[in-house]
Order: C-alpha cells, then structure tokens, then sequence
C-alpha cells in the first residue's frame, strides 16, 4: 500500500513563490545613497557642505536628516547644535538639535544625481568621528517610510590636505634623486 501525503498544492505553492519574488524586489528598489561632508573655517565657525549622491536605481530621495538614527531612543550624532542650515531651491532645511532636516518641497532628488547642502557651526571637522556621520535617507517627508541608513564621510580640512601633498611631492623628489644617482652610477 503507498500512501502519498500531499501537503500544499501545487498552485498555492506557485503562489507563494511569486509573492516571495514579489517582496523581494520591492525591497531591492529602496533608498540608497552615498556622500561625504567638508568644512572650511570662516572666522569663528566653520562653514560645511554636505554632498549626498543618490546611489539608488529607481528611486527618489524626499527627505535627508543628517546626523540622526531612528534607533529607540533616537540619536543625534553632531558635537553640538548648528549655528544655521541651508538647502538649494526646492529644498529646506531646519536644525533639530545636534542633528539637520533636509526636505524636498517638490523636487526630490532623483537617481544617480547629487545635491548640495550647507550648515555652519562651532565644531570642527575633526570633531565630526564615530557616528556624526550616520544619517538616513527617506522617500517621501521625514520618518515617511522605512528609509535607509547612509553614512556621511568627513573630508579631511583643505590644510591636511595639503600637508599630505606636500608629504607625497617630497617622497617623489626623494625617489627622483635616488634614482638618478643610481642611473649616473651605473
């Protein structure tokens, strides 16, 4: 006696299987982003400027809060408030404790583009270590959706910039002179 035991049917499992694809692309068609932020001293503040890529392949970005997790309990990640805020036309930008709100108000960033956003503050670029960077992405308005995390890459200041060139300039005149030396005596 052979006993089969039929546990779903075959059209109910079809069914699951394209749901399953289903989920499966929506979440792959999510926010994503990339950028990085600079600041130049201007007296006692240094004015920054935020760059944020939109690294997504079909989705537009609404929403930037700079410098802020929706981790229970939310964290603000700056050293400390930002003097002021600003956003290119079409865009807003609102201080919220140590952390910015940037907001599309009809033109949200589309993919593969770039942006441009400015704050000042007290604190300088080499203050902005650990987390400062962590940020999140969002479809629509703010917290309007899941989001994503993005992490803010902090540029070295123009002067560390420089001493670094000049570090590689040196090497490079060092090697140069060896090498002659090398070359004559050969």
């Amino acid at each position: 006696m052979k006993m089969t035991l039929k546990l779903i049917s075959p059209k109910l499992f079809l069914t699951l299987l394209v749901a399953l694809g289903t989920t499966s692309v929506a979440f792959a068609q999510g926010e994503s982003a990339t950028g990085t932020v600079s600041g130049v001293q201007n007296g006692g503040l240094y004015d920054y400027t935020i760059t944020l890529n939109n690294t997504s392949g079909s989705v537009s970005i609404g929403s930037f809060w700079y410098a802020w997790t929706p981790i229970v309990p939310p964290f603000f990640y700056l050293p400390a408030t930002p003097s002021s805020a600003g956003a290119p036309a079409g865009w807003a930008a609102a201080v919220d404790g140590n952390s910015i709100q940037y907001t599309s108000s009809g033109t949200p960033l589309a993919p593969g583009q770039s942006i441009q956003f400015t704050y000042a503050a007290t604190f300088t670029p080499a203050q902005l270590t650990g987390n400062a960077g962590l940020s999140f992405v969002y479809t629509g308005g703010i917290e309007g959706d899941a989001g994503a995390e993005v992490n803010i890459q902090t540029v070295p200041e123009p002067s560390a910039l420089g001493l670094l060139a000049a570090g590689f300039l040196g090497l490079a005149l060092i090697g140069r002179r060896k090498f002659h030396k090398l070359a004559v005596a050969a």
